[in-house]
């Protein structure tokens, strides 16, 4: 299984997940410096009201020559497959044959005040009809969520299978992607035990199905806070887990998060409230987030290595000067090859 095992410094993977509030200049710039610095991939989330996803991409595909591109995550309610499919071949092609297609079930469906209508079958479908078209194929599907009709196919592309990777925190995610995908991605972990345990999620679905790990990639992606001033990296890095600690559920109860600390995050995020904000912890920002400076990184890494991971995505605008922050990763990432 690639991203978990023995090895040294030198065997570990590292990939980069932008998101969409960066300037737009921006993104060629950064994909060419982490392509320098060793990265081996460069995703965009797909998220609502943030950039889309694909045009960066394409920027990003054409500024760089090996490391390989694609949405991290994208979701099949939000676009249909077919409109997936077509992004997918197109960036395929531009890009030389790196796109890697990473898609889950979504959120944020209340932005458009839709009822979360996720399922994983839909998900099993949808990642079905995506690589028929991408195969080019002509033959209908009659899913249960997606479906396709008789048509000429995708008439364009170049027939290629790019890996699929699930964004999933869960047991039953986790065991689709065994079965039928190439690998998982599970965001906002920075602290070890959570992914410790969805390698074994991992490994018992592998012997349940019979499926061989090698080539399956599982990535551990944290979000990043960073700047040579750790100060001022780690209290603008606690305003953004004020954003994202109430909707983390069962990954709260696995850290045992308080529901007081979690309510005092609501408060912040939505009221700012100065006096809530206060009362996140120290240790739970630890838990998410590469908070702080070069130490606090070359920390985290080594705490991962120890613990038999090999891939590593950073997540985010990466710390308040996002090029800077590329700078403090890479310069770690040169010391430990």
């Amino acid at each position: 299984m690639t991203g978990t095992g023995a090895g040294g410094a030198g065997d570990m993977w590292y990939g980069l997940q932008l998101h969409g509030n960066l300037d737009i200049e921006l993104y060629p710039e950064i994909a060419r410096r982490a392509e320098a610095y060793g990265f081996a991939d460069v995703a965009v989330h797909d998220a609502p009201l943030r950039r889309p996803c694909w045009p960066l991409l394409c920027d990003i595909a054409r500024a760089t020559s090996t490391v390989a591109v694609g949405p991290d995550v994208t979701h099949p309610w939000f676009q249909q497959p077919i409109v997936i499919a077509m992004n997918m071949a197109h960036l395929d092609e531009l890009s030389g044959g790196r796109a890697v297609l990473g898609i889950g079930r979504g959120s944020m469906y209340e932005f458009v005040r839709m009822r979360d209508p996720s399922t994983l079958v839909g998900l099993e479908e949808a990642v079905a009809v995506i690589r028929m078209l991408l195969a080019g194929e002509r033959a209908e599907f009659d899913g249960k969520v997606f479906g396709l009709g008789p048509g000429p196919g995708l008439m364009f592309g170049s027939r290629r299978r790019p890996p699929v990777h699930f964004g999933t925190h869960g047991r039953n995610g986790v065991r689709l992607a065994v079965r039928i995908a190439d690998g998982v991605r599970v965001a906002g972990q920075w602290a070890t035990g959570y992914m410790e345990l969805v390698r074994r999620w991992v490994e018992e679905a592998a012997a349940e199905f019979g499926r061989d790990l090698s080539g399956f990639e599982l990535i551990t992606e944290n979000w990043t806070f960073l700047h040579p001033d750790r100060e001022l990296a780690r209290r603008q890095a606690r305003r953004l887990v004020a954003n994202f600690l109430p909707h983390l559920g069962f990954m709260n109860d696995f850290y045992g998060v308080d529901a007081d600390e979690v309510e005092a995050a609501r408060a912040a995020s939505i009221h700012g409230d100065a006096e809530a904000l206060a009362r996140i912890r120290e240790e739970t920002i630890d838990l998410f987030m590469a908070a702080g400076d070069a130490e606090d990184l070359r920390k985290g890494l080594d705490r991962w290595q120890a613990s038999g991971f090999r891939a590593v995505s950073f997540s985010g605008a990466l710390g308040p000067d996002t090029l800077a922050a590329l700078d403090i990763i890479g310069a770690e990432l040169a010391r430990r090859r």
